[in-house]
């Protein structure tokens, strides 16, 4: 009985244990929610979409989503028409890895910045407010190439901040 828990608790140590790929694997993911925020601040579309997967999913709340880098980077030409992001990060990404797919959850609050005279219509699902705090929930996966992507980006927003 004993040498079968200690079997058991081996087992169990090695599912929880952190391995030095999962650390390469969320340093990572890291560096590319660093290149996302950089590319957001300095109204880089080229450089926003270069961290998504083919297949992205945007799920804005309240709104319909849309599907496919090309879709995506049609939604953000308005976005960055019409004003300057900063991100404040409220709760830095916490990676939950899943094989070749992560979990990324983390809270931020993004103060928009509008262009005086800019004249683009925004479509639904982009942010209006001059400040929305928001609980995020990403899911990143490795595309064909072995790069992690975002593959699904959600939120929900908080009225009154984190």
């Amino acid at each position: 009985m004993r040498q079968l828990l200690f079997v058991v608790h081996c087992l169990l140590l090695l599912q929880i244990t952190p391995t030095k790929a999962d650390a390469v694997a969320e340093g990572e993911i890291d560096a590319l929610y660093q290149r996302w925020r950089t590319a957001v601040e300095s109204a880089d579309i080229a450089g926003y979409v270069g961290v998504l997967h083919p297949d992205i999913s945007l799920r804005p709340p309240g709104a319909p989503g849309l599907d496919g880098r090309h879709n995506y980077r049609e939604f953000l030409g308005p976005v960055f028409e019409t004003a300057r992001y900063e991100i404040r990060i409220d709760r830095s990404p916490k990676v939950t890895l899943l094989g070749d797919s992560a979990i990324v959850e983390y809270d931020y609050t993004i103060l928009r910045h509008v262009i005086p005279d800019a004249d683009a219509e925004l479509a639904p699902g982009a942010l209006v407010a001059a400040q929305t705090s928001a609980h995020y929930i990403d899911i990143v996966a490795r595309d064909s190439e072995g790069q992690w992507k975002v593959r699904l980006h959600s939120w929900q927003d908080w009225p009154e901040g984190p």
